[in-house]
């Protein structure tokens, strides 16, 4: 099931960014998890957390996010 990937700030999970959103079909909490690991792109207080997908997120949402046989994260576009 298709899932939404996003960087959101801690204790404010309902919000999310829509300039750092992305699709994710599978492992979806695997990549989050590694995300917030490493602190990719994270300011103090920020996080990344996984969304259930929803309809109106493919207004703003042009990325997809997975993980490649090799074990690394690659961001991809979408191609509509």
């Amino acid at each position: 099931m298709k899932k939404l990937i996003a960087k959101t700030q801690e204790g404010e999970e309902y919000l999310h960014s829509k300039l750092f959103a992305f699709f994710a079909s599978t492992n979806a909490q695997k990549i989050v998890d590694a995300l917030n690991k490493n602190q990719y792109k994270l300011n103090d207080g920020e996080k990344w957390h996984v969304y259930d997908y929803d309809y109106t997120q493919d207004f703003y949402v042009n990325l997809r996010i997975f993980i490649t046989k090799n074990g690394y994260i690659k961001i991809a576009t979408l191609i509509p």
